[in-house]
């Protein structure tokens, strides 16, 4: 079962992105590689300088 997460900041397309490849990777059945999404999306700074 997917861990739930956040959607994508509205305006961060990053995120955008991330997010579907995450779905694509669902869809698929990579749940692997839907996670290592998940984990990108909520590492991901927003532009806040806190590095990539």
């Amino acid at each position: 079962m997917p861990v739930p997460f956040p959607p994508p900041a509205d305006d961060c397309p990053i995120c955008e992105r991330l997010r579907a490849v995450e779905r694509d990777a669902e869809a698929a059945g990579d749940l692997y590689k839907a996670t290592d999404c998940r984990v990108l999306r909520a590492r991901h700074p927003h532009g806040k300088g806190e590095g990539a």
